[in-house]
Formats: structure tokens, sequence, C-alpha cells
């Protein structure tokens, strides 16, 4: 059975059908459940023959008033954030710690990748711990607001790199690669057994062994997803001429 929106609601349209989804991500709702009443949506539509407009109005006003009768899942955002600041370190870290390792070079540290790791793990623990309004508007945001934001974060790594004091840092890449290694599989390990990336949008009655199959093998392709392109990057890096 497909757990495709695309499948799930033929009749709805895609733009009110995504806006729908999200608001009720962003308010926890299981995936199941958004199946469920999307279904719902689905079919009022295809029997009524109206659009989802029409007949339920704006998504997001429709999915607010809705998600207050729906069950939500329970929200850990300090082990979410510890995950998704153990995956970004181990990123930073294979990108680039691999390539000097792979090169028999020592791993050089300036105050620009100081401050790039530090903006970077900020960022991640922002993003876990911000409250809905916040993520509606980053999902919202059109893009001159999408460019303000990048600027903005642009120039504070600007003015933190000039806090940091200046000059070379040689360190053996060796151990700080394995490390990152380690931690890139940790974080990646800890999102799937989270369950945040097993939670798809579902068709009522999904239940069946297969589904649930396909919904873990999902989980484990997304969460090896950011492994895999940082090793792909680093191995690339590796390879540019020195």
């Amino acid at each position: 059975m497909s757990t495709s929106p695309d499948t799930l609601a033929p009749h709805v349209d895609p733009r009110w059908r995504d806006a729908f989804i999200m608001e009720l991500r962003l308010r926890d709702v299981p995936g199941r459940r958004i199946g469920d009443a999307l279904a719902e949506v689905d079919g009022h539509c295809r029997d009524a023959d109206e659009d989802a407009t029409t007949a339920f109005g704006d998504p997001v006003a429709y999915a607010q008033g809705l998600a207050e009768h729906l069950p939500t899942r329970a929200r850990l955002p300090l082990r979410d954030g510890a995950a998704v600041v153990v995956e970004t370190a181990g990123v930073l870290g294979v990108v680039w710690a691999l390539p000097p390792w792979l090169n028999g070079d020592p791993l050089v540290a300036s105050r620009g990748m100081a401050a790039t790791v530090v903006v970077s793990l900020l960022a991640a623990v922002a993003l876990c711990l911000a409250p809905a309004p916040t993520l509606r508007w980053l999902t919202r945001a059109r893009w001159w607001q999408a460019a303000l934001a990048g600027s903005g974060v642009a120039v504070a790594l600007a003015a933190l790199t000039r806090l940091v004091p200046d000059g070379r840092l040689e360190a053996p890449a060796a151990p700080l690669a394995l490390v990152s290694l380690v931690l890139l599989a940790v974080g990646a390990v800890a999102l799937h057994a989270g369950g945040a990336t097993a939670d798809v949008v579902s068709a009522p009655g999904a239940d069946d062994a297969r589904s649930v199959r396909r919904a873990r093998t999902a989980s484990v392709l997304v969460s090896a997803a950011l492994p895999v392109v940082a090793l792909l990057a680093a191995g690339g890096l590796a390879l540019l001429p020195r």
C-alpha cells in the first residue's frame, strides 16, 4: 500500500494537501493520524466534487482546529537535539578531517573553521528547540526573507570569526577523522531509533507487515543519506589538487 501523499489524496490540490500535512507535522500529529485525516478530506472532495478550499477553507486553519482533537507524538527535544548535534559534528569533522587523513597531511584549522563549527552546532540546536511558530515561519518564508536570514547568519559568522584569535592550529587528522566517523554513525542510528524518520504518512488500514517494513526501510535510507553525502564530499575534497 502506497504512502505517497499523491496517491493517498489524488482529489486534493497538492498545495492545500502539503500545507495541511506540514501544519499537522509541526503539531507532532503522528503520520498515521495524518493519513486518516487526509483520506477523509480526499473522500469528501471526491464524493461532493468540491475542491478542498471550498469544503474545508484554509488548510492551516483547518489543520490547527483538527489537531486539537488528535493525539500527538511525545516530543523529546533534548534527545532529538543531541542526535542532531552529534550528526552535525560528525558531518563537519568528516568533511574537514578525512581529506587530510587520506592524503597523509595534518589537519590545519583556522579561526574561520572554528567559527563555522560553533555557528553550525548552535544553528542545529536552535532548530531542534525552536517552537512551532518559528518552524512554521521558516517553512513559509519567501525567497527574500530566506536571503535576509542567510545574510544575517553570514554576518554573525563573520563577527564571530573576528573574536577568535588568529593563527594556524595543526593537529593529527587521523584521531579527529575516526572520532567524526563514530559520531556520524551514532547520530544516524540515534535519528533512526528516535522514530521520527519512520513516522510516514500512511493510508488508513496500512498496518500490515509490508507497510511496517517499508517505513523502516525508508527510515534507514533517510538516516543514512547525510552520512553518505558527507563521505562523498570528503572523498571528492581528498581528490582535489593540493
